[in-house]
């Protein structure tokens, strides 16, 4: 046996027996090694590496024209340094692959000759250099994030840099330690840095914010609509995508496979990536350490966050901010006491009529860009709702996103809740875990039938889940309707969707009262469609996104000859009609469609101007008489309980709250309101007035019940009995 503490000599190839030597360097392979290793690589690594080189040379010399010529940035800002050297980058990226392909080719050659054993250096100081090399490549790794994303990069403050190249340090520590190698956790992390800057840049192109933690939930969505999109790369990302490719190569030809030899070291390895995971998880979301580093949110505009103080930083501050937090003075003794003091019930307009066919459009990206101060268009954009006035309201509507997050606007015009208490969430993917009051049940309640219609797949932000949790009966979708629909751009048009809610209506049971909640898809991102005739010229506007502009306001005029067909249809059924008309949001078209908008920089924006980016447009209409009324701005989350008021149907309390809180907030998003005299005010600025202060509290304290009490819900407020 063996003396304790020490392993026992196994025949070896010489003598049959180990010697001392090599049980020291058996001890010794548990330590983290540099340089050469002591055996070749596998032929396969090698042969990885020289095809992957002749692969990035290639890609180098396609995208070449990338680096040379004018800059394709429109907005240079701090950028203006590295447009400038293009050229020399390239040809260093050509330098440094092809000095990555010629080791690689030196590397397979040696070893296919059977060279022998190169040299390994083995000592205390191997783990303290393998060390140093994970530190420096994860500060090449930080800059190649910031290089593809990030035109503040050399403004940012060195502390901000400091945090970046340590959160990307423990990640690659926890890989490496994850998986007890560095060439297979280095490696995995170079792409997964890589994969992470890239996915980040085309989200923030193609949706206006950057890639966030809520992403991961609507996955699903996204991949279903990417093929609408363009994925033209920019110098940046070719350049990190060659920076990554020669770091993969150095350690795939350094092969160090393992940290840890003995079993009971590789326990201790992956204990160790345990033990870092849960620390950065414990510090980056139950601690105050990104607030005390000094990061802040800009909810409505998370890119500025992510490039004031790194992608990374802005993405894991706002992965914390996606977690509802109850509000301070939340308590059940709190909410009772607020809900005792509202009308739990009430019946709408006095004397008004109630309708048969109740029928909301969503129109996807539908917005008026007259908001904006210095846009101009050669031709109206929707003359048919301009032309609206008889039994119709109409006004803008304040909505709390931007360029996608459709089912956030969804969420606020059925539940009546604002997202203020989590902004940067997807409310769908993350919080309807149980059944939910909705204008669905509430209608339900009446008499109603209710039904969704989307022209588009079910699972698209867990529709599929969540609209039998908001008491739909009926959800009709792109697998079991619209066969044969009329498509523009690859999507059901809105003239082919309104065909299919007229034959709803049509084939309805007579004397049925229907509900009919509709989300179009006609004018989704991209507006890049070669195939599509623009009619409508932007005027003084000549951007790198002017076709996409263009492309966006001719689907505007579309959509509005499709809805006046629609109520034309209407004007002549015998039935009482109401439809509530309303856009998701606005479209993302690019920083320069923007700026020309405003006629100023984005960066030079104020609170209220920033709001404009934050408001559609809205109409309610009937075939019988209702109240007129012109330019009305109210938001998506009191759109529901406003619908209500104009008709002779019962309101639960929750909707006379809203209704109650308007005549203070007459209308908000999750970022602030609009008080009475038509000023825009942030919340928590210290400028709110004190009433709509206190309304806010009592608004998040039942927004907060609603979503989590479950069972302790007050059904007789939310609701009304069936």
């Amino acid at each position: 046996m063996a003396p304790r503490g020490h392993r026992a000599f196994k025949p070896g190839k010489a003598g049959g027996k180990m010697t001392l030597q090599d049980n020291e360097r058996s001890v010794q392979e548990d330590l983290f090694t540099v340089g050469e290793p002591k055996a070749q690589p596998p032929k396969w690594m090698l042969c990885t590496r020289c095809i992957g080189a002749a692969v990035m040379l290639c890609i180098l010399i396609y995208f070449s024209g990338l680096f040379f010529g004018p800059s394709l940035l429109t907005n240079v800002k701090a950028t203006v340094p590295f447009e400038n050297v293009r050229p020399v980058v390239f040809f260093v990226l050509i330098a440094l692959t092809v000095l990555s392909a010629a080791d690689g080719v030196r590397a397979f050659l040696r070893h296919w000759r059977g060279g022998k054993a190169l040299t390994v250096m083995r000592s205390p100081l191997s783990a303290v250099f393998s060390f140093l090399i994970i530190f420096l490549n994860s500060v090449l790794s930080f800059y190649v994030i910031e290089l593809v994303n990030n035109y503040y990069l050399l403004n940012m403050k060195q502390q901000y840099l400091f945090l970046g190249w340590m959160i990307t340090f423990v990640i690659y520590l926890i890989l490496v330690f994850a998986f007890n190698s560095l060439t297979v956790g280095m490696c995995i992390g170079n792409i997964l840095f890589l994969s992470w800057a890239i996915v980040n840049y085309f989200v923030q192109r193609f949706r206006g914010i950057p890639f966030q933690w809520i992403d991961f939930g609507s996955m699903g969505t996204g991949m279903s609509v990417s093929g609408n999109y363009n994925y033209t790369p920019t110098w940046q990302i070719i350049a990190g995508i060659a920076v990554t490719a020669a770091v993969c190569g150095f350690y795939l030809h350094a092969a160090t496979k393992r940290v840890f030899a003995r079993l009971w070291a590789k326990i201790l390895s992956r204990g160790i990536a345990a033990a870092l995971l849960t620390g950065f998880v414990f510090v980056i979301f139950h601690t105050s350490f990104l607030a005390d580093q000094g990061i802040w949110l800009r909810d409505w505009q998370p890119w500025y966050t992510y490039r004031l103080f790194g992608m990374e930083a802005g993405f894991f501050a706002f992965a914390k901010a996606s977690f509802p937090q109850p509000p301070e003075d939340y308590s059940a003794a709190r909410t009772a006491e607020i809900i005792a003091s509202v009308p739990k019930e009430g019946s709408g307009g006095q004397g008004a009529d109630i309708p048969e066919n109740i029928i909301v459009i969503m129109n996807e990206s539908f917005s008026d860009l007259r908001v904006y101060p210095n846009f101009r268009s050669d031709a109206d954009l929707m003359p048919g709702i301009d032309s609206l006035n008889e039994n119709t309201q109409k006004g803008r509507l304040l909505v709390s996103v931007k360029g996608g997050t459709t089912a956030n606007t969804e969420y606020e015009f059925l539940t009546g809740n604002s997202c203020v208490l989590s902004p940067t969430t997807v409310v769908y993917n993350s919080f309807i875990k149980q059944d939910q009051f909705s204008l669905a049940r509430t209608l339900a309640a009446q008499g109603y039938e209710v039904k969704a219609l989307h022209p588009y797949g079910p699972h698209g932000w867990n529709r599929d889940v969540v609209y039998p949790r908001m008491g739909f009966e009926t959800f009709l979708h792109i697998d079991n309707c619209f066969e044969g629909a009329e498509k523009l751009r690859g999507f059901v048009s809105d003239r082919g969707d309104y065909q299919e809610v007229i034959r709803q209506v049509e084939s309805k049971e007579d004397g049925q009262k229907l509900f009919l909640f509709n989300i179009t898809m006609q004018n989704h991102s991209a507006y890049k469609n070669e195939d599509f005739e623009s009619t409508v010229d932007v005027v003084g506007f000549k951007g790198d996104n002017e076709g996409q502009a263009e492309q966006y306001c001719s689907l505007l005029r579309i959509s509005d000859e499709a809805v006046m067909e629609l109520i034309d249809y209407f004007r002549k059924s015998d039935e009482k009609t109401l439809i509530c008309f309303f856009g998701d949001h606005q479209p993302e078209i690019g920083d320069d469609f923007w700026e020309y908008c405003f006629g100023k920089s984005l960066d030079s924006l104020d609170f209220s101007e920033q709001q404009l980016e934050f408001e559609t447009t809205w109409f309610i209409w009937a075939n019988y008489d209702i109240p007129e009324l012109e330019d009305e701005t109210i938001s998506a989350n009191y759109l529901s309980s406003y619908l209500l008021s104009l008709t002779g149907l019962e309101r639960t309390g929750y909707n006379n709250f809203l209704l109650d809180m308007r005549k203070v907030a007459p209308a908000m998003n999750s970022f602030g309101y609009i008080d009475p005299e038509g000023s825009s005010i942030q919340w928590d600025s210290g400028a709110e007035d004190p009433e709509a202060a206190r309304k806010l509290q009592d608004y998040k304290c039942l927004i907060y019940n609603e979503l989590t009490a479950g069972n302790g819900r007050d059904a007789s407020f939310f609701g009304l009995d069936e």
